[in-house]
């Protein structure tokens, strides 16, 4: 059996609230700064935070993953 090695970015948050109560994220040992940048995009959306502030904040997103995201998106919501 292969070990899987990975690091993981875990965001809890406390208080009363209908969003997210945690969030984990496990992240390739081998990932790239840019590879790295476009999870902490996805996890400020995640987070609730707007388009135009991570947009402001982050600059212009260059995911590769975008369209093939899109697609399984249409597969669930189809």
């Amino acid at each position: 059996m292969v070990e899987e090695k990975y690091d993981k970015l875990i965001y809890q948050r406390s208080g009363e609230t209908k969003e997210a109560k945690s969030i984990e994220l496990k992240i390739p040992n081998n990932m790239t700064c840019e590879e790295f940048r476009i999870i902490c995009i996805r996890m400020a959306h995640t987070l609730g935070y707007h388009e135009n502030n991570v947009r402001e904040t982050f600059g212009k997103i260059n995911d590769t993953n975008k369209l093939k995201d899109k697609k399984q998106l249409k597969l669930l919501f189809d």
